[in-house]
């Protein structure tokens, strides 16, 4: 390793002797200047010791080398001279931001939107040294001094760089020329001059010459600067220039009369907005040594707010008006209302408001404090009509003279929605002069084949409406009409709302039938939002601008009367006729104001007539129409049979139709049928026991809660819980207790008239015996005639501790209970009861074993009552 660096050292050496002795004519003496920097980087690399050899040898100034080195690389990294402000301190400023208090940063927040004075953070800077800026061009003009560097490069015969230094006499010494008097010259001079003498007097060689290092001079920063003071800078700095050195200006500093003043005179005064908003640079001057940059404290200053595109602060000169602020503003925004520019100010020691006229007044002076603010054109349109519901274009459509609705939807596929109602639309035409609304009723399909009676005329500022066909999103669902994406969105609101329903109180949920989410142009939707606006409107007389349309149709509901619709119209709007309605007669409830007393009236007429405009039925606001059901419209009932039938499935029955009736109709049952575990089950029980697990709910609830106040509490919270989230939890059977056997026998006293939704289960043959409750192992036996309840029990391990063996029951398999009791003493008795196929032996829990809760006994027989009914069902 040793012998590695001795050889690198070695041959670095006399790489720098061959650069060193390549660059040196032989006799002559060597200046620094004629090194390169390359050769003066290797001879920085040589041991202390061989440098000051080689420099001896050759006759190089050593200090004047160091410093050659230094003064490039220094031109070479070029550091930046500016920084913001707040550079060094942006740590200590997040650390305050995050140690802030809601109030302050509130504070800081609404004082980070204030309007800030315009053109101050474009000189905001903070001069990190005072050495002279020496990359900046140097223009033609440019006057040589002394102190400037000028370099010339020799070429032709031979090549030869000088860099030559202006002295104090302003000449500069070009070897094998002499010395050449250059101060005064312009930049474009000298480059004549050295060219000319090197043309005449050095036969075959040319020159390039060019700058070099400028010299530095020292000026004055003073007044409202950020850093006032004496600054070092460049020959070529400017005013602006100045300005930036010295970090900008401060808080309170003039933009509009920043001056040069030279030998106690004024030579210019600097407007910066000439610059700034203009691009004018004319007077910004070159310095002088000495020269001093003078900057006032600002002047008069408004604002300028709203639609503009520069909002800011700006300061003002004596006579500028409204157009030369707006001109500072960058002028007006296109959404600018110009005849109602407002100019709030001080005037006779108050404050007032003056609305000026931009266009016309924009010579009107300001003056100091004034605030312009150039509002905003109003966002309605004028000549549009807008679409709005189940359209695939919505939104606003250019107004012209004679346009009507088939003028905007054209065609009812590529216009419309697919769930589009193509008879109901809504025209919504609001007055200029007062705002009133008037609805204008009209038939999508006729409108969009050019029916004069719907193709209705439209007028400025319309809105067209177009509903969907169904009432709310989950019919549009499952009618196939929504994409995935839709589908995706209506299971997670559902699922919102379904949440929103569980945390309500009770009494105010509701069934999961009235969990339905509506679409954006669903019938709900716009109806909700169309009366909005007609009841913010409100009527002279107190009376209401709708129509209730009920019985068979679609949709009832309340509709917007409209000033061309009538009765065929209204049963339109509300989705038209069910197949059950009745054509022949229909009725309009109407209230009618005597005397200041609410008289009913009713108004019968014929449907039929009145949907084919044969009858003239006049419809008011407020009415109720009325349509009928066809009498005995539902005169048959649907029943299902399940099971052990011969031909099980659904059957339309007429009504007063009994239950063996349909048996008889199924052929029968089965040879394999278990008739005494049949299951019959009724819509209407079901939702009387789901209402009966509520109350009992309720009523263990408030038991739960009277306990836990007296001494000791509820000692078995959990199993109370449990039950009753069993409770709840529960979907009731609806089951009800029938005598198959006898009703198939022909005991008509025993038969049931069906209803509709019936339904019946006849599960197969069943020998067996279940035990289930507070046993040690519920299990179910094979049916044994010679065993009792007892024997049973004993078979399945036995009653556990908190088992209430005097509560014993059998669940029959039609669903009647009977109790089992059983007596212990000297004179023991029991009550043996006669176990049949398919029977259910039920030990409840124990309810007095530390807590007196009666009402578990009634709930946990239900609940074993209703486990038994499903058990037959799901066992076909």
């Amino acid at each position: 390793m040793k012998r590695g660096y001795v050889t690198t050292g070695i041959a670095l050496l006399y790489a720098s002797s061959v650069l060193l002795l390549s660059a040196l004519m032989p006799g002559a003496t060597v200046s620094a200047q004629q090194l390169t920097q390359a050769q003066i980087e290797q001879f920085r690399q040589l041991p202390r010791e061989q440098q000051e050899r080689l420099a001896r040898q050759y006759g190089i100034d050593m200090s004047l080398l160091e410093r050659q080195g230094v003064g490039e690389r220094e031109r070479m990294e070029d550091p930046d001279t500016i920084r913001p402000r707040d550079q060094r301190d942006g740590r200590d400023m997040r650390d305050r931001r995050e140690d802030e208090t809601d109030e302050e940063r509130k504070r800081r927040e609404a004082k980070e939107k204030e309007l800030k004075p315009f053109g101050y953070n474009i000189f905001a800077g903070q001069p990190t040294t005072f050495a002279p800026v020496n990359n900046a061009p140097v223009p033609g003009n440019y006057r040589i001094g002394a102190g400037d560097t000028v370099l010339v490069q020799l070429y032709g015969q031979e090549s030869v760089n000088h860099n030559l230094v202006v002295d104090r006499e302003g000449r500069i010494h070009i070897p094998r020329l002499g010395p050449l008097t250059v101060a005064g010259l312009t930049y474009d001079e000298l480059k004549d001059l050295i060219r000319h003498q090197v043309s005449t007097r050095m036969i075959g060689m040319q020159v390039a010459v060019s700058m070099g290092e400028l010299r530095s001079m020292q000026i004055f920063v003073l007044g409202e600067a950020y850093q006032p003071g004496a600054y070092t800078v460049s020959s070529l700095t400017t005013i602006s220039q100045a300005l930036l050195a010295s970090g900008g200006v401060s808080d309170i500093a003039s933009l509009r009369n920043v001056q040069l003043k030279r030998s106690g005179e004024t030579i210019v005064e600097f407007d910066l907005y000439d610059l700034l908003i203009n691009g004018d640079s004319s007077k910004d001057r070159l310095l002088q040594p000495g020269d001093a940059v003078f900057i006032p404290s600002r002047g008069p200053m408004i604002t300028v707010d709203g639609e503009v595109v520069r909002p800011a602060l700006y300061e003002l000169k004596a006579g500028e008006t409204l157009a030369d602020a707006l001109r500072f503003a960058g002028g007006h925004s296109a959404g600018a209302h110009l005849p109602a520019v407002r100019v709030q100010g001080v005037r006779d020691g108050q404050r007032q408001v003056i609305t000026v006229n931009a266009e016309t007044q924009g010579s009107r002076a300001l003056r100091d404090g004034d605030l312009v603010y150039v509002p905003r054109i109003a966002e309605v349109l004028d000549n549009a009509i807008v679409v709005s519901g189940a359209a695939t274009r919505t939104g606003a459509f250019e107004w012209r003279e004679g346009i009507r609705i088939n003028d905007i939807l054209r065609s009812p596929t590529q216009d419309l929605k697919p769930d589009a109602d193509l008879n109901y639309g809504l025209v919504l035409r609001e007055r200029t002069d007062n705002f009133a609304l008037t609805l204008y009723q009209f038939d999508v399909a006729s409108a969009l084949r050019g029916d004069a009676e719907h193709n209705l005329r439209l007028q400025p500022r319309d809105e067209l409406i177009i509903f969907g066909r169904f009432m709310h999103e989950s019919e549009r669902i499952l009618s196939g009409f929504a994409s995935d994406e839709e589908k995706e969105a209506f299971e997670k609101k559902k699922k919102e709302l379904r949440l929103e329903n569980d945390l309500l109180p009770e009494r105010e949920r509701v069934s999961k039938d009235e969990l339905k989410v509506f679409s954006e142009h669903s019938r709900h939707k716009i109806l909700e939002r169309v009366f909005s606006r007609i009841r913010t409107q409100g009527q002279v007389d107190g009376t209401g601008r709708m129509v209730r349309v009920t019985g068979e149709v679609r949709f009832p509901g309340e509709y917007p009367i409209t000033e061309n619709a009538s009765v065929a119209g209204y049963i339109l709007a509300a989705g038209g006729l069910r197949d059950s309605a009745y054509l022949a007669r229909a009725e309009i409830t109407r209230s009618v104001l005597e005397d200041g007393i609410a008289n009913t009236e009713y108004v019968p007429f014929n449907l039929y007539d009145a949907l084919l405009g044969n009858a003239n039925v006049q419809v008011r606001a407020r009415d109720q129409i009325n349509v009928f059901r066809i009498p005995e419209w539902q005169n048959t009932v649907d029943v299902t049979l399940e099971g052990e039938v011969r031909f099980p499935g659904t059957y339309a029955v007429r009504r007063g139709e009994t239950l063996r009736d349909v048996i008889d109709r199924a052929g029968g049952l089965t040879e394999y049928a278990f008739v005494r575990g049949a299951v019959f089950t009724r819509e209407e029980i079901r939702e009387q026991e789901r209402q009966r697990l509520q109350a009992l709910s309720r009523e263990l609830r408030q038991e739960m809660a009277s306990i836990s106040l007296t001494e000791g509490g509820v000692t078995n919270y959990g199993e109370l819980s449990q039950l009753l989230n069993d409770l709840v939890g529960t979907d009731p059977v609806g089951r009800l207790v029938v005598n198959l056997s006898e009703i198939i026998e022909g005991r008509t006293e025993r038969d049931i008239e069906l209803r509709d939704g019936d339904r019946l289960v006849i599960p197969g043959q069943r020998n067996t015996i279940s035990i289930i409750g507070e046993v040690q192992m519920p299990s179910t036996y094979r049916y044994d005639e010679r065993l009792g309840v007892r024997e049973y029990l004993e078979r399945s391990g036995g009653t556990k501790r908190r088992a209430d063996n005097r509560s014993i029951f059998v669940v029959r398999a039609d669903g009647s209970v009977e109790p089992f009791t059983q007596r212990r003493g000297w004179f023991s008795s029991a009550n043996r009861v006669e176990l049949q196929p398919g029977d259910t032996i039920v030990v409840p829990l124990n309810t007095s074993y530390k807590d007196n809760l009666q009402l578990w006994a009634t709930s946990t027989q239900i609940l074993y009552q209703m486990a038994v009914a499903i058990a037959a069902i799901n066992s076909i």
